[in-house]
């Protein structure tokens, strides 16, 4: 029997074909059963947090990237650290964020420091493993260290190793523990005084457990994630009077294989695989301008970038009694802009407060957010 489902729509169009197993059902010796669902559920869980942790990655590339084009002029380096470490409460109140940020710079200007080794990322305590003994209570999105060696004022190169981890929860009583690392090169060519180039490419591998215990229908899982990710950003800056300006265009991309095993109980076990590719391009400008304070500087700044992002995957799995089929492809643009004020007090004192819009182009829903943050070095 062939059981057939089709959705259609202008964003995406999807296929989920079910093949009954005929006479060879894998169900397990106690009669518990699994369905292709779940393991296709799972492969999608295990897409997202390996799609979240090279996104993380790259972030974390691009501001070490950032933090040394000021030297560039100069042709040196620098070390530097930069570590979050967040406590999640049970409630807003009781939740707390300590930074630190260090630079290490050569004790004399003369001295021309062309290698330089940093680390950043950020790290997270939660309570709400208290409640839901599913969730962990120590989770990262992403810590990466690396080293890289400026070969001339023009250009810099270099390798970063990160690594994610953490557990939440799986359907209905599951968990789903995540570990992944990561290796990319990266590299920086300053083109003009005004214009840089950015490059990265790298590959991760990613580990997954899943299970259900204690439910009606109790697993146990486990799957793995092979990617390729890379991006290119391109900048250029621009100055009119008390007016700075800096446009950009990047290109990401990521591509994935994906794999996953579950058994029921004493049953046979059943498998799913899966691949996905995507790649996304944004362009933007962001314009701003500071003035004097009588206590330290007040910049003000507006960002607005537009993005299109085309993604295609496929996944094949297995259950105790029939199979799954799923392929789906789409296509989606969004529109973000942002605004804000970064007060400067002191060399010690920072004060920011943001205010953002955006929303998809096919649909217009406005998503609204306001920040507002302090900081305080010490």
């Amino acid at each position: 029997m062939v059981l057939w489902g089709f959705r259609h729509s202008l964003p995406m169009a999807a296929a989920i074909l079910l093949v009954a197993a005929g006479g060879q059902s894998i169900a397990a010796d106690n009669g518990m059963v699994i369905d292709p669902a779940v393991n296709l559920a799972a492969l999608s869980a295990q897409r997202d947090k390996t799609a979240s942790a090279a996104s993380r990655q790259l972030g974390l590339v691009q501001g070490r990237l950032d933090g040394t084009r000021g030297l560039r002029v100069e042709g040196r380096n620098i070390h530097s650290s930069s570590l979050a470490i967040r406590f999640n409460g049970r409630s807003t109140e009781k939740s707390a964020a300590f930074e630190t940020r260090h630079l290490l710079a050569p004790e004399k200007e003369r001295r021309t420091r062309r290698g330089g080794v940093w680390f950043a990322g950020d790290v997270t305590l939660d309570s709400a493993r208290a409640e839901d003994p599913r969730r962990s209570g120590v989770y990262s999105n992403g810590v990466a260290f690396g080293g890289d060696l400026r070969l001339n004022p023009r250009l810099l190169i270099g390798n970063a190793t990160g690594a994610a981890f953490g557990r939440t929860g799986f359907g209905a009583e599951g968990t789903l523990s995540a570990q992944s690392l990561s290796n990319t090169l990266y590299g920086s060519l300053t083109t003009s005084r005004d214009t840089y180039l950015d490059l990265a490419i790298g590959a991760s591998h990613g580990s997954f457990l899943d299970g259900q215990s204690g439910a009606a229908s109790p697993f146990s899982g486990n799957g793995s994630a092979n990617q390729f990710f890379g991006q290119a950003r391109y900048s250029r800056k621009l100055e009119r009077g008390r007016f700075r300006f800096r446009s950009y265009g990047q290109a990401d991309f990521q591509k994935m294989k994906l794999d996953t095993s579950r058994r029921a109980g004493t049953g046979e076990p059943t498998s799913g695989s899966a691949s996905s590719e995507q790649l996304n391009f944004a362009l933007g400008i962001r314009g701003e301008t500071s003035a004097r304070m009588r206590k330290g500087t007040m910049t003000q700044h507006v960002t607005v970038e537009v993005s299109r992002t085309t993604q295609r995957t496929s996944a094949v799995a297995e259950g105790s009694a029939e199979r799954a089929m799923t392929f789906s492809r789409s296509r989606s643009g969004k529109v973000a802009a942002r605004t804000g004020l970064d007060w400067a007090i002191s060399d010690r004192a920072n004060m920011r407060a943001e205010y953002s819009l955006s929303s998809v182009m096919a649909d217009f829903h406005p998503q609204q957010k306001v920040s507002a943050r302090f900081k305080l070095s010490f």
